[in-house]
């Protein structure tokens, strides 16, 4: 009798015990982190799929621009400015990359850093561009829409661009007219669309009509793209 009782006590003992509290133990690495919190992810300039202009630090303490990575000069490719089309920079902010250091699949991640400070690592300290650098870029079909179908990039000691200019008016074409000398962000405007649509660049005008790109004053050329 007193085995089978202490067989029962035995047995009741076990239940108790499984229905007790285990140790508190710390939480997992997993379990540790909040759920649902997302962050950001970095930004990337990927040179076969972005439009995008550089800048990096010229001859005489100067900012230049350009649109591809191979003109950018060795000396200055460790700290790049990226000006990418239809993405904005926060305020006072740049982007920068390290084209001596791509990822494996030719993409290059972007810093963000304040501008007197980029400026003053690529120039020196206490010193600043002469120019302004470009501002946030819009990228080449936020502008088609905005703008009028028909953009002029001149500067303001080309005759002919004032022949065309006049033509224009005359024809009661609507248009915009931009200083490629006087407003960078238009000269890299220029250099991104002339690059996607292959037209080499150097001379002046060119015009830009509905996104074909037009060296010169050509009249008959003109008129078959309105």
């Amino acid at each position: 009798m007193s085995r089978v009782f202490n067989t029962l006590l035995c047995v009741q003992l076990a239940g108790l015990a499984g229905l007790a509290c285990t140790p508190e133990q710390p939480p997992k690495a997993d379990q540790a982190k909040p759920k649902g919190v997302a962050h950001a992810a970095p930004h990337v300039l990927d040179p076969a799929a972005d439009q995008f202009v550089l800048t990096y630090a010229g001859e005489r303490g100067v900012f230049s621009d350009c649109t591809s990575i191979e003109e950018v000069p060795a000396d200055a490719r460790a700290r790049v400015g990226v000006n990418l089309f239809g993405v904005e920079r926060p305020p006072g902010q740049v982007f920068i990359a390290n084209l001596d250091a791509p990822l494996p699949d030719g993409r290059y991640v972007l810093e963000v850093v304040p501008r007197d400070e980029f400026e003053e690592a690529v120039l020196g300290a206490g010193r600043s561009s002469v120019f302004e650098m470009p501002t946030d870029l819009e990228s080449l079909e936020q502008i088609a829409r905005r703008e009028a179908p028909v953009i002029v990039y001149k500067t303001s000691w080309c005759g002919v661009c004032k022949q065309l200019e006049k033509y224009l008016e005359r024809e009661g074409i609507e248009y915009v007219a931009k200083d490629i000398e006087k407003d960078r962000a238009a000269a890299a405007e220029l250099a991104a669309k002339a690059k996607q649509a292959g037209v080499p660049t150097g001379s002046v005008p060119m015009i830009d009509i509905g996104g074909e790109i037009l060296r010169g004053f050509d009249k008959n050329a003109i008129q078959k793209l309105l």
